[in-house]
């Protein structure tokens, strides 16, 4: 079997060394090292020049979809499989990456992901049954809105209308099911659409 050999990044340690761990007791998987500081992965992509990089969607101040289109640009080779714990499989479809996969799954369900995407060069994006599927622009909207800002400052920064403002606002109520701002905010962070303040 081919080896694949991988970088695990996650800016929680035991998550990180947890998953390599149980990844290297895999046949034809090698893991190269685990990253848990965000802003070192691309640099150390690049030195190890792994097959593939497992990363997490949300680390900290870094976005996994922004990091995975900065190692695409440089490697388009390098696959990369965004990991959640929630179901997010839409918004990591939507980005350049690879595959999809959550931490809640066993470990031989992450391990199929890895070699489908590794030698069968197939994309991997479980269905997911979340309706919310945010626009770029909702989601600026919504970070903006969960740091209190008021819609006439929303307006100011995004470049659009009030108006416009408000007609995101109510299309992010409805796309969460939810009756208000907060209720907006505690979703969109239990869906890691934006972070906790």
């Amino acid at each position: 079997m081919e080896e694949i050999k991988i970088i695990v990044a996650d800016d929680h340690k035991m998550i990180a060394e947890g998953i390599a761990a149980q990844l290297s007791q895999q046949d034809g998987i090698t893991v190269l090292e685990t990253i848990t500081e965000p802003s070192m992965i691309c640099t150390q992509v690049r030195k190890s020049m792994p097959n593939a990089v497992l990363m997490d969607i949300r680390m900290g101040a870094y976005n996994g979809i922004e990091l995975a289109a900065v190692i695409k640009k440089d490697n388009p080779d390098i696959k990369v499989i965004l990991m959640s714990g929630y179901n997010i499989s839409h918004m990591a479809k939507s980005s350049v990456a690879d595959a999809f996969a959550s931490k809640e799954e066993s470990i031989a369900s992450l391990t199929q992901t890895i070699r489908k995407v590794c030698i069968d060069q197939a994309s991997v994006f479980p269905g997911s049954d979340e309706k919310a599927v945010l626009t770029d622009m909702e989601i600026k909207v919504l970070e903006l809105i969960s740091q209190d800002k008021r819609r006439k400052e929303i307006a100011a920064e995004l470049y659009i209308s009030e108006k416009t403002v408000t007609n995101h606002i109510s299309s992010i109520l409805d796309k969460l099911q939810v009756r208000s701002r907060v209720g907006a905010i505690m979703k969109g962070i239990e869906l890691g659409l934006i972070d906790e303040q």
